[in-house]
């Protein structure tokens, strides 16, 4: 067992009693404290705890009637809606499993994942009906309920989406009506015996950026472990006079990061969740933050910089944020910087994966106790080591890079259907994170980069991460991201990079440098490629694998050749 070399302020324990209950027992708790508190916000539009726990009634026992039981897979296919969280704790009391689907995903990624995780019913808005339709002969679903966005509006708004926006989306043929459905069941409370530790609460499937999709599996006492510890970090927030704390749930519910550190965070602590159901409309997020006084968010690195270089951020009052907390990637130090100084507010980085329902590490809300650049130190209860690849035994060295792994209450279960993976990725318990990482004085952990996206120059190893933080300093580029490019003599170093908005494209020889500054040679990028948008995943990562091939046909005969691609959106 490592040892620990980290420690917390005060107010934060080492150790944290966790309860072995159901997420069902962890919503009723607060409903029962906080009955007449707002839950959710959306669009104008506030759910009490009460109100919010009568429709998962609701929906429960409407899928109960169904022959919904416990074990089953339930699916969603939604944005950010009062509808998510509804159909969540729908079938956390039935002790099903439930599976949410990226609202961004392509028919074919939605067919891989009901198929996979046997899905037998979907919850989905119309405005996806026609995908929906499209593959369900293909997958197990026997049944569709179908909801409206206008479902959760006010209604003056409901009446004028419906008679306008509405008119366009494909109409109910043989599915079931989600208000319909609410409408007739019955509002009693389902209850179901679970065991925490072993019963299986969501199938959470990664993000796929380097490969098949694998569906985690993520027990109850993973889930509340995430929403028991998290709320400690709330120390770092002042107390606000109605206790109530008022969350922005612009991550996707969809993805794990969104669901423990937007969703379940706020549950916990009876807080109101502001739901932001297209985070791209920028204009729209920050006026959410200004009118509603929002205090905490979280988010990914490329949204904080595009806030940050929002043209008027400097219109939007933005003091009632006190932390926002990015994950997901690397969070570029520029990026950082440039959010604190457009907000006012503390932007710290974390680290997590959806193997750990996902937050491990975090830094310390605090201006002089962050390490920037750094993911921060492990969670209470959390243990975290770095390990020789090859060898498989700890590094106790300071600066010395290894394999992150990581042991505590929230690692899952293991991959649904797929063993093999299941015994790659857990050890005697650690959960092998395929991230490189270094150990500082203090527990400090620092990612290098990803293990897979490793190059080799010369014999040399080149990790993408050191090289796109070196780019991101020059005044003239906005957006990079470093690949390995294959050539007939092995591994050269690519960049693809985003101009600055009004700078012109740098060519290879001024690239080149501008590294020779900081970079050892065999890290100076050899091939050069701009675009307008770097492509992502649904959460905001970069997708690498997308990059490592070049868009047009080339020769790089030349220093200052560049390569240049318009993505259109």
């Amino acid at each position: 067992m490592p040892e620990k070399i980290w420690s917390y302020c005060d107010g934060i324990p080492d150790k944290i009693e966790i309860p072995e209950i159901c997420m069902s027992e962890l919503f009723r708790n607060t409903v029962e404290k906080y009955p007449k508190r707002n839950a959710t916000h959306f669009k104008g539009k506030f759910m009490t705890y009460t109100e919010l726990e009568e429709d998962a009634n609701r929906l429960a026992n409407a899928l109960q009637d169904l022959g919904i039981k416990k074990g089953d897979k339930v699916a969603i296919l939604t944005p950010n809606t009062p509808q998510f969280l509804v159909t969540f704790f729908a079938a956390m009391s039935l002790g099903a499993v439930f599976t949410a689907i990226s609202p961004l995903a392509t028919s074919k990624e939605i067919r891989f994942q009901l198929q996979d995780s046997e899905a037998i019913v979907i919850i989905t808005l119309d405005l996806y009906l026609d995908k929906i339709r499209e593959i369900k002969d293909e997958t197990n679903i026997e049944t569709v309920i179908v909801s409206s966005i206008a479902d959760a509006l006010p209604s003056i708004t409901a009446f004028l989406y419906k008679h306008v926006i509405g008119r366009k989306n494909p109409k109910v043929k043989g599915e079931l009506v989600y208000k319909n459905v609410l409408k007739t069941a019955d509002n009693k409370r389902v209850n179901t015996e679970i065991d925490s530790k072993e019963d299986v609460a969501v199938f959470q499937y990664t993000g796929g950026t380097t490969g098949v999709q694998k569906g985690a599996m993520l027990t109850h006492f993973n889930l509340i472990a995430q929403a028991t510890i998290l709320p400690y970090w709330d120390i770092w927030l002042p107390k606000v006079p109605d206790g109530q704390y008022k969350i922005l749930g612009v991550l996707p519910l969809s993805h794990i990061f969104g669901l423990s550190t937007s969703f379940f965070w706020s549950i916990s602590v009876g807080g109101c969740l502001y739901l932001v159901p297209d985070p791209r409309d920028l204009d729209a997020l920050l006026g959410e933050i200004q009118n509603n006084g929002i205090q905490f968010m979280n988010a990914v690195p490329v949204l904080f910089q595009k806030l940050a270089e929002h043209p008027d951020i400097n219109k939007y009052d933005l003091t009632s944020l006190y932390m926002c907390i990015s994950g997901g990637e690397a969070l570029p130090e520029t990026t950082s910087q440039k959010f604190e100084k457009a907000s006012g507010c503390i932007l710290i980085e974390g680290y997590g994966l959806s193997e750990s329902s996902p937050v491990t590490h975090v830094n310390p809300a605090n201006y002089d106790k962050r390490k920037v650049g750094s993911i921060g130190i492990p969670l209470p209860n959390t243990m975290s080591m770095i390990v020789d690849i090859d060898s498989q035994k700890e590094i106790t060295e300071f600066g010395v890079p290894g394999e992150l792994w990581i042991r505590g209450p929230s690692v899952m279960k293991g991959y649904w259907n797929n063993k093999e993976e299941t015994d790659n990725s857990l050890v005697k318990g650690w959960l092998r994170t395929g991230d490189i990482a270094t150990n500082s004085e203090g527990g400090y952990v620092s990612i290098v980069d990803r293990a897979k996206d490793m190059i080799i120059v010369s014999g040399y190893k080149v990790w993408p991460n050191e090289v796109e933080e070196y780019l991101y300093t020059h005044p003239d580029i906005n957006m990079a991201a470093v690949v390995q490019s294959k050539t007939e003599t092995g591994e050269e170093v690519k960049a693809v990079l985003v101009a600055e908005p009004g700078s012109k494209e740098l060519t290879q020889d001024e690239v080149k440098d501008f590294c020779k500054k900081e970079l050892a040679p065999y890290k100076i990028p050899k091939i050069i490629e701009y675009r307008d948008e770097l492509p992502r995943s649904p959460v905001g990562k970069v997708l690498r694998k997308e990059l490592r091939e070049p868009t047009v046909p080339q020769k790089v005969s030349s220093p200052s050749n560049i390569i240049k691609k318009t993505i259109k959106n």
